[in-house]
């Protein structure tokens, strides 16, 4: 899952320096700070009624972005945490534009290991004297890669799912009230062989995204959030398996539904 601010670029430009201290710093010390608590509080809230809630944890910082990373044991686990993320991507994109002038964006997607992906260990050589050699894993894969690519589309307050997750949440038993838009589809460096990958938007009907008719966009994939109603499941789920049977045919993929 990865949250990332977005147009903080041009607000580092635009923003003065005063006592010596960027202006723009603010807004960036709190969202790093702020935002991982308030997604906790969210997964507590959600695995209310579970004993045992999810352990979710930071898996890297890359500029403006934090990733976590969440091992769920069932697909009951994986849409409870969704949600969560979702609803702390639009409360605290709300929360964050009401004082500066700026906007966060979330990805969420799924990969499976010792499968299409695998996990290592790297040494972190570059430590002090006496301390002990740290050991940071890290993780390879299409399917890694892919969330990193989908991310680019993420929508300013919104959220954007795989493909391959968004299909498991769609054949789950409950999908705890998130809805599947289908706004498009793009061609993502080294992902589905050069074919178009489908883009996932997610909303859910208690806790919609702003969306800011007079922002400076013309994207089309927001448009069609709008103004699309969301995919039913059965119809994600067989779009799905359609792209699946093509790649693993015609691309030798060896693509398979995601597995908890």
């Amino acid at each position: 899952m990865s949250v990332d601010i977005s147009g903080s670029t041009s607000v580092k430009d635009s923003m003065h320096v005063h006592h010596h201290k960027p202006v723009w710093l603010e807004p960036f010390e709190a969202f790093f700070s702020d935002f991982p608590e308030r997604l906790l509080v969210e997964i507590d809230l959600v695995f209310a009624d579970k004993k045992k809630k999810a352990d979710v944890y930071v898996w890297k910082l890359i500029g403006d972005e934090i990733v976590f990373k969440f091992n769920p044991g069932s697909v009951d686990e994986a849409v409870r945490v969704v949600k969560a993320f979702y609803k702390s991507i639009v409360d605290y994109d709300e929360e964050l534009f009401k004082r500066w002038p700026l906007r966060v964006k979330g990805t969420v997607w799924a990969a499976a290991f010792l499968e299409r992906n695998i996990e290592i260990k790297i040494p972190e050589r570059m430590h002090w004297k006496d301390s002990d050699q740290a050991i940071h894993t890290d993780y390879l894969g299409p399917d890694v890669d892919t969330g990193f690519r989908i991310a680019h589309y993420a929508p300013a307050g919104g959220v954007i799912i795989s493909l391959n997750l968004a299909e498991a949440i769609a054949n789950s038993e409950e999908q705890s009230g998130l809805n599947f838009h289908y706004v498009g589809r793009e061609v993502l460096k080294g992902v589905f062989s050069g074919r178009p990958y489908p883009l996932i938007f997610l909303s859910h009907s208690e806790c919609m995204p702003n969306l800011w008719q007079w922002e400076d966009t013309d994207d089309e994939h927001s448009k069609l959030f709008v103004e699309k109603p969301p995919m039913k499941p059965g119809e994600l789920i067989e779009l799905s398996e359609k792209i699946r049977t093509y790649l693993n045919r015609m691309c030798h993929l060896n693509l398979a539904p995601l597995r908890f």
